[in-house]
């Protein structure tokens, strides 16, 4: 693994502390540890990590972004969105998280993974609780993210307080 250390002048409020130097590795951890620079979206991520590997795409050489695997969020303009996105970057902004991750990356060259919070929780398996995302079942097949789905349906949390909301494209 080849690390590279750049002085950074980012402080944090969270009780691990973040390490200051940026990472470069054309080897992915698992799991990858670091601190996250960036909320995109509910779902989407970024992380003080630089991924040189060619498996990056375009987002090769440039902090990895972390596509939450298993779930799908609502999109900017739809219910929801600005609730999620809140709530994931309360959760991980500025704090030190562990990705699990297979390698896979998708087309926009951001990494598949499930992030793992400082406490131990899970934030993907956190949002669908909530009901601020929904089991996307087009690219996962876990029972376990489906029944924290059918819970959430079932207590009309989240997006599922919404009468006749349409859930094909959130």
């Amino acid at each position: 693994m080849l690390a590279v250390g750049i002085s950074s002048s980012v402080h944090s409020q969270s009780a691990i502390k973040p390490d200051r130097h940026i990472q470069k590795s054309n080897d992915l951890p698992n799991p990858l540890k670091a601190e996250v620079i960036g909320i995109q979206d509910g779902d989407t991520i970024e992380l003080k990590f630089l991924y040189t590997g060619k498996k990056a795409g375009h987002r090769m050489g440039k902090p990895v972004r972390i596509r939450f695997l298993h779930v799908n969020c609502p999109e900017r303009g739809r219910p929801y969105y600005k609730v999620a996105k809140q709530f994931t970057s309360e959760k991980c902004f500025r704090k030190v998280v562990s990705i699990r991750h297979t390698g896979e990356f998708d087309k926009y060259g951001r990494l598949l993974g499930e992030v793992i919070l400082p406490d131990g929780k899970v934030l993907n398996k956190e949002l669908v609780k909530k009901g601020l995302a929904v089991h996307f079942k087009k690219y996962s097949t876990s029972i376990e993210y489906s029944n924290l789905e059918i819970q959430a349906r079932k207590q009309k949390l989240g997006v599922w307080s919404q009468q006749g909301l349409f859930f094909g494209k959130l």
